[in-house]
Order: structure tokens, then sequence, then C-alpha cells
């Protein structure tokens, strides 16, 4: 198949790493894979810090963008339209894909103007603005309004775990088998137990094991918790280190906590995903103490892949990547003395932190590559396209 991809994530997204995975998989199974961004804001600082119009245009977003963001985005689906409608009949696909965007439906008119089959990616519900971006003024209504016209019109839907499609289907009435749950993969040439630890990182002599975690110190990753594992654990267990890396707003409270064990706590900051690989192998138990209830965690199965053993908070939609107690020890989400509990348990237990990365290491190479993500979305795409043949099953959408 020809597939055109279209996202809008802006250049520093990091949901890039994601499409870039899925498209490289996608083209080693043989198919062609046409990835265009679609967004419309100036990438990086167009026209540098000198530039008239690039310090109005960050003067008035300081001061205004808490109200126009949602405004701007409804207003940019009509140049979408065009953008789209020219660029799709230059390339002429087989299938339309789209990363879904909130409040962004230029697809859906597209789609039908040239009967493309519309397959639509939905990594998030239309209500995590509200409930997670609380730096814009956001309008709930409009946001489930818009989700509700481009799911009931899409000819197949991706949904990354069980709980999105289940909140999908139980809030607008979708027929179950029109969504297809395609959690996220790892490169496992990047990401497996034979990678070499980074040489960038030491820790003093006799310290062991690592306790370590990889992204964003966002609230929804739960800095409060991470904070509260790190004193408590570090305290109760004075040969543990730690290695946390990555950026964000809530950094200088996880630097503050570990910031009294000296030596053996090391904070990176954000680094290129090049390095990566090798930062998840120099710790030995992966924490994420917190993720939105509908995720599949990305840096949950790279732990996996690389074998490191894995603590995560108990979200059904975690079962769609572990198994509790056999390839990952999950705690009740919320519950702090649970973590800090899970997180000694592994300490002290070397035998049982092996037996779970082995099986968290065979588990995603077995069912968690992107390779097989590619195959999921690909089988997505053909049921679409074959929905629009002769005879084809089109009862789902609206006359």
């Amino acid at each position: 198949m020809r597939i055109a991809y279209l996202h809008y994530l802006v250049d520093d997204d990091t949901g890039r790493h994601h499409v870039r995975q899925f498209a490289a998989a996608a083209a080693s199974l043989g198919h062609i894979i046409d990835v265009r961004g679609m967004n419309l804001a100036p990438e990086g600082n167009a026209g540098g810090d000198g530039d008239a119009t690039a310090r109005l245009r960050s003067a008035l977003k300081q001061r205004f963008g808490r109200y126009l963001h949602e405004p701007k985005e409804l207003l940019w689906n009509a140049r979408y339209v065009g953008r789209e409608t020219d660029l799709l009949r230059e390339l002429r696909p087989d299938v339309l894909l789209v990363r879904d965007h909130l409040l962004t439906a230029s697809c859906v008119p597209v789609a039908r103007r040239l009967a493309l089959p519309l397959v639509l990616e939905l990594n998030s519900p239309a209500d995590e603005g509200r409930l997670y971006l609380g730096e814009y003024l956001h309008f709930p209504r409009v946001a489930r309004a818009i989700e509700r016209y481009k799911l009931r019109r899409a000819d197949a839907i991706t949904a990354v775990s069980s709980t999105l499609k289940r909140l999908l289907v139980d809030t607008y009435g979708l027929p179950e088998g029109r969504i297809t749950v395609v959690p996220n993969g790892a490169d496992l040439e990047r990401f497996h137990p034979g990678v070499r630890p980074d040489s960038g990182v030491r820790f003093p002599a006799g310290v062991a094991p690592i306790v370590g975690f990889v992204g964003s110190f966002r609230r929804w990753h739960g800095t409060d918790l991470m904070t509260r594992m790190a004193r408590e654990v570090g305290a109760a267990r004075p040969d543990v280190g730690f290695l946390f890396v990555g950026d964000g707003p809530e950094a200088a409270a996880v630097q503050e906590a570990i910031r009294p064990f000296g030596a053996r706590a090391v904070m990176t900051g954000r680094v290129p995903h090049a390095r990566v690989p090798g930062l998840t192998a120099a710790f030995d138990i992966g924490v994420l103490p917190e993720t939105l209830f509908y995720a599949s965690p990305l840096k949950v199965i790279e732990w996996m892949a690389a074998g490191r053993s894995v603590v995560a908070p108990g979200y059904p939609a975690l079962d769609d990547i572990v198994e509790n107690g056999k390839e990952a020890l999950l705690f009740p989400p919320g519950d702090a003395d649970a973590l800090v509990r899970a997180v000694l348990r592994l300490i002290d237990d070397g035998a049982l932190r092996a037996r779970l990365a082995a099986a968290a290491a065979e588990r995603a190479a077995k069912s968690l590559s992107w390779v097989e993500n590619a195959r999921r979305v690909l089988r997505a795409c053909e049921t679409a396209r074959a929905s629009r043949l002769p005879g084809g099953d089109t009862s789902h959408r609206p006359a």
C-alpha cells in the first residue's frame, strides 16, 4: 500500500519519535509511507532573535496564548483543508492515515472529497487538554463534538490502549470492531539487554542497584511521588543509586530531593535520544510513578526491551503490555507507600529483579516492537481500504 501519514506535531514534540519509528517499520514491511507534518506553527525561532516579526509573535503568545491557542487551532482547519487536498492529489495514496490532533478535523472533508479511506490514530482522548494541559483555556464541549465528528466518519481507528478504546466506544457508541488496539513499541536494535551502559555516567564503588527514570518531569509523571520515593528509598538503603534522565518544569523538585545523596544520585537533564539506550542500560530498576490513565508508556516498553525490571502504576492500560508479577511490579495508582514498598522489594531481591527483567525483555521482543506496532496499523489500513471496495462494509459511515 501507499499510505499518506499526516501529523500536526510541532518540531520539538516527542511524538515525532513515534511517527519516525512507525514509518520506518512500515517501510521495512514493504509499504510506501509518505510522512508529512502539517502544523502551521513556525518551526524553531523563525527569523532569529533579531527578527521583529518573531519578537512580536513571542510577545503576543506570552500575553494572549492562553486564550487564543484553541481558537487558533479551530481556525487553522480551513487552511489545512486546502493544503491537505493539494498534497494528497499529488501523492495519490491508497489510504490516508492521520495522527489525531485536538480540534483538528480537516482530514474528514479532505478524505471525503478525494474518496480516500481514512484511518485515525488516537493516542489520547479529547479531554486530555482539560485534564492535563492547564496552561490553556479549553472548550471541552467543542473538543468532544469535533472528536465525535471525526471518529464516526473514519473508516478505521487505532487506539494506543484498550482503556482508550473502551472510552471511545462508551462515549460515542462506536462499533468495537472498528477500533484496533495498537500499543507503542520499542526499537529492538537499540534497546536490548546487550547494550553497554553509557560511559558518561559514573557511580562510586559499591553503589547498587541503580533506580532510574527517563522522561519529562511533569505532573502527569507523578513528580511528587518520585520525590517521596527517592527520599525514602535513599534513606532506607544507603547503597542504592539514582539515575534520573530528562527535564521539565518540576525537575528542580526532584533535584532537591536527591541532593543529599551526593555522588550516588545523578540527574542528567535533557539528553539526545541517541543516548537513551545507554542510559537505560546504566540502571537496574525503572520506576514510573504515574502516567496518563489511558496511555501506553513508551518508556516502560523501552525499559522492558532493555531487560530492566520495572515498577509502574497499575492502570488497566498497562495490562496491554505487562502482567503484574511476571514482567513488572504494578502498584495502586497514587499510593506512595505501595510505590516505595515495590521499589524496596526489587532492591532487596536480586533474583526477582532478574526474573522480571528477563520476562520483560522476552515479551518486548515477541510483541512490543515497532514492527509489530506497524503490522497492527497496516491491518487497520487494509480493513479501511477494503471497506471502500465494492461489497465492502460501509455501515459505520453516515450517509
